[in-house]
């Protein structure tokens, strides 16, 4: 058996992130990246140097309250009994309708359309609450594919959307995750989103490399679902905005 290299098994692991309700895979997801100032970016925003003459400075005026942004993704593990591998986490406040996130996480198919890597995702069998979807993660050179038959159970109620899924067949050793969707109270729609994961792929590498990756792929499915709602919005809101125009002839 050939031995994956450490960052071949980073890849792997990410690619198999999201398995809706837990499968969100996509080996090297691009992660979203902090956005960071450089000393050149301080050398533009700082302006030219002041004068020797000092000059009054204005009164000072009251800032509006800016609305409140959606925060960053938060992330920790969580232990799993009887492993020692620890189990990912992510929550992440999304700025859309309970019911536009809903269509997204629900949306198999299309997984592989924000899963970068991940290929050949189907529905297999759909029974009641259950939805068995089937993917498949090519590795590097000829080292063949990981896939799994992950069983989704959607759970429904008022406010509140959870998707529990489990590996029923493949070559992983383990795969688990839940995504859990709660509408926020307020004048804006907004979902609070929770996922948690544990996928563990037949690999010789210490626990410590994956627990860190579990992490590390909660808050890549997490970013990478965000991002890709707002986009979908933005869209829409300009579809919308456009229809308005053409209607009233402006």
């Amino acid at each position: 058996m050939k031995h994956l290299a450490p960052k071949h098994s980073a890849g792997l692991l990410v690619s198999l992130s999201l398995s809706l309700g837990a499968a969100f895979p996509g080996a090297a997801m691009a992660q979203t990246p902090p956005s960071t100032a450089t000393a050149g970016d301080a050398a533009v925003t700082q302006g030219p140097a002041a004068s020797a003459v000092a000059t009054p400075a204005a009164p000072a005026t009251p800032a509006a309250p800016a609305a409140a942004a959606a925060p960053d993704v938060v992330t920790s593990s969580e232990e799993v009994p009887g492993l020692s591998v620890r189990r990912g986490r992510s929550e992440t406040i999304i700025d859309a309708p309970i019911e536009v996130v809903a269509r997204a996480i629900t949306d198999f198919p299309t997984y592989d359309t924000f899963m970068p890597h991940v290929r050949d995702v189907r529905v297999v069998r759909r029974n009641r609450a259950d939805t068995d979807v089937y993917m498949q993660v090519p590795l590097r050179g000829s080292l063949g594919v990981v896939w799994a038959l992950v069983r989704v159970n959607v759970r429904r109620t008022p406010g509140r959307l959870e998707l529990v899924g489990h590996a029923v067949d493949g070559n992983m050793e383990r795969f688990e995750s839940t995504t859990t969707l709660e509408r926020i109270p307020g004048p804006t729609p907004r979902t609070r989103m929770s996922f948690t994961l544990l996928a563990l792929p037949r690999l010789p590498f210490p626990s410590s490399v994956f627990s860190r990756e579990m992490v590390d792929a909660a808050r890549t499915v997490a970013n990478n679902l965000r991002a890709r709602i707002a986009r979908a919005e933005a869209a829409r809101t300009q579809a919308a905005a456009s229809a308005t125009i053409v209607q009233t002839g402006g």
